[in-house]
């Protein structure tokens, strides 16, 4: 794929140059030799892509679990058990012993999930699974082994949950494969639910391909298939799907679009013309031709359909990107779009409406809510952290406009909720915009140092 900027998306395993420099048998030799991490073992191994794994428990040991212990955020919310990362720690070595027999033995069965529902943009509820402590540290052990064994397989252009990977490497791929206009023809793609959709028969099935382990893959099923306390308190067996809050879920999820998606685009379609960018369960498709995007798109339905999961028609469609385009598409919480700089017509890029009005939203709530809790420096303090994480991750310099909407609407939710901590009101207008020059929330405009993509013409 030409395109600019080709080094920033080029993830370079050092395990990979090892393994290139020399034949299998000193692979072999040299791996006794090298004093890599476990996970670097595995992922050592792994370069070779016809290589099956028979024996992958023996990495589910004290001292894997003591990592993954160190590893796993304790400030989640708790599982059914109610038993926190410091509760668990307190008996640490006795707990970790106890869960390595278990393991060992086959005798480990993992407690149910609790399911909550988070809010979705759409207004509708997305169910998310919390395991108990200890289940996380199991799946975070198999996490890790799985992505060290499918890394090697996964294409260039899928980007999500993978080391040395981002979003903006993704919004990169996609803007440079548009930006000249001759892969103008895009298919956009969501699936319905995605996540909870995945057959575990299919699933299992493409692991066994590059696994041989009957007991790994065995845990690896418990943890799938275990039951779940629903919202409505009932305990029900986890069907279908890859729980959404598993540590394993992401890498779960790439394996399988992998294997459905990504590697028979590149086989049936791929080539310099046709280009897929995929960053999770979302994708974007860029075609040269028309005829090949439309012939695409209905092959597509059927491949998803025989591997048991589903496009949501609504939010799945062909766009026309071309250099005279007017339409648009959304991706990452960007808008793709075509529009003027000085005297061109140029790809560009926007905060997406949605997501920038739920941004802004989000941040008046915060305020309101804390305006009472705490002090004005700390309130300034985590005000100047939320507004710099946006800018951090829309702040191209082609968003500009949105960038200041979005900083206008903070300082503004700011003055307003400021003002309101009691019957005397903190600043006039005056003395605000004072504050925000002498303490700024994040820099003007002009100082602002943004991301580049694609070339700037005149004034920004």
């Amino acid at each position: 794929m030409e395109r600019r900027g080709q080094q920033n998306l080029n993830l370079v395993d050092n395990t990979s140059a090892i393994f290139n420099n020399g034949t299998k048998g000193q692979m072999k030799s040299d791996l006794k030799d090298l004093s890599l991490s476990w996970q670097a073992r595995i992922g050592y191994k792994a370069q070779d892509k016809n290589c099956v794994f028979t024996n992958l428990m023996k990495h589910i040991n004290l001292d894997t679990l003591q990592e993954a212990y160190k590893a796993i955020n304790g400030k989640k919310a708790l599982g059914v058990d109610r038993i926190s990362k410091s509760d668990y720690g307190k008996n640490l070595k006795e707990n970790l012993l106890d869960l390595v027999d278990r393991v060992q033995k086959g005798k480990y069965r993992p407690m149910p999930k609790k399911e909550v529902l988070i809010p979705k943009a759409n207004g509708k509820m997305r169910p998310i699974a919390i395991a108990c402590f200890e289940d996380k540290l199991v799946d975070w052990c198999i996490g890790q082994i799985l992505t060290q064994i499918y890394e090697p397989l996964f294409i260039r252009n899928s980007f999500g949950y993978r080391p040395g990977k981002s979003a903006h490497s993704a919004i990169e791929a996609c803007y440079y494969s548009l930006e000249k206009g001759t892969r103008g023809n895009v298919i956009e793609i969501d699936f319905s639910n995605f996540f909870n959709t995945i057959p575990h028969k299919k699933l299992i099935k493409i692991l066994e391909k590059r696994i041989n382990d009957k007991r790994f893959l065995g845990i690896l099923q418990r943890l799938l298939t275990g039951d779940t306390l629903k919202t409505d308190g009932k305990i029900d067996p986890t069907l279908v799907g890859t729980p959404q809050g598993g540590i394993a879920s992401p890498i779960l999820a790439n394996i399988y679009l992998n294997e459905v998606l990504d590697q028979w685009f590149l086989k049936e379609f791929g080539s310099y013309n046709n280009i897929i960018v995929r960053y999770a369960d979302d994708a974007v498709f860029f075609f040269k031709d028309k005829d090949d995007a439309k012939s695409f798109l209905e092959k597509l339905k059927e491949r998803v359909n025989e591997f048991g999961i589903q496009l949501n028609d609504e939010k799945t469609r062909e766009i026309d990107l071309t250099k005279q385009s007017k339409e648009s598409f959304d991706f990452l919480g960007f808008t793709f779009y075509r529009g003027k700089q000085g005297s061109r017509k140029i790809l560009k890029v926007k905060t997406e409406k949605k997501k920038l009005i739920k941004a802004i939203k989000e941040f008046s709530d915060w305020i309101k809510a804390n305006r009472n809790r705490r002090k004005l420096k700390d309130l300034w303090e985590m005000a100047k952290a939320k507004m710099t994480g946006h800018l951090n991750y829309y702040g191209y310099w082609m968003n500009n406009l949105k960038i200041a909407h979005f900083k206008f609407e903070c300082e503004k939710a700011m003055l307003k909720w400021l003002n309101r901590r009691s019957q005397r009101k903190s600043y006039d207008l005056g003395g605000f915009r004072e504050r925000i020059i002498n303490f700024p929330l994040i820099p003007e405009l002009k100082q602002i140092k943004w991301k580049q993509l694609g070339n700037s013409f005149g004034r920004i």
